[in-house]
């Protein structure tokens, strides 16, 4: 009978530590990567919730931009922010390394920054090179009507596409 309690004894501790919580898993950021549709195409409406392309409920839209430059006209692709969407930058870490939001004193409007041209633009056109590159900057965003907060990072442009990789971040 002493046998068979500690084959039972065993199989509950067994079972117990089968089944302990791993909590450093429920912090776990997942970390999505958007490749868009090419801008010639026509202007791609992305929302972060759902993760998809969404011209009805969008957070942030990839267009071109006419430019003028030396007296003529070009299209630029541009990124910008939907007015309910608030933005940071947050350079102080890598991309990967950022897991919470900054102090909700640290949003304000996009007001065009996010833009070409503009001083934190997500897309910049090197005039020695004549080629788009993507910026360096987090851009960490706001969502008022959601209040959920994420961080972005624009890997690569080519030819009209852009890939960009994006994470929900736990609130304070």
């Amino acid at each position: 009978m002493t046998r068979l309690n500690k084959i039972i004894s065993m199989i509950m501790i067994f079972f117990i530590i089968g089944c302990e919580d791993k909590n450093e898993d429920d912090n776990e950021i997942v970390i999505y990567e958007i490749t868009t549709e090419n801008v010639s195409d026509g202007p791609y409406y992305f929302n972060f919730v759902s993760g998809t392309k969404d011209n009805s409920t969008w957070h942030m839209v990839y267009q071109n931009l006419e430019v003028s430059f030396g007296g003529a006209k070009y299209e630029m692709p541009s990124f910008s922010l939907h007015n309910g969407v608030m933005m940071a930058i947050d350079n102080s870490l890598k991309f990967e390394e950022i897991n919470q939001s900054p102090s909700p004193s640290a949003f304000a409007p996009e007001n065009g920054r996010m833009k070409y041209e503009g001083k934190n633009a997500a897309l910049l056109y090197d005039m020695q090179s004549h080629k788009v590159l993507t910026s360096k900057e987090n851009y960490i965003i706001y969502d008022t009507v959601t209040h959920k907060v994420y961080k972005i990072y624009f890997d690569e442009y080519s030819s009209g596409v852009v890939l960009f990789r994006y994470a929900e971040l736990p609130g304070n």
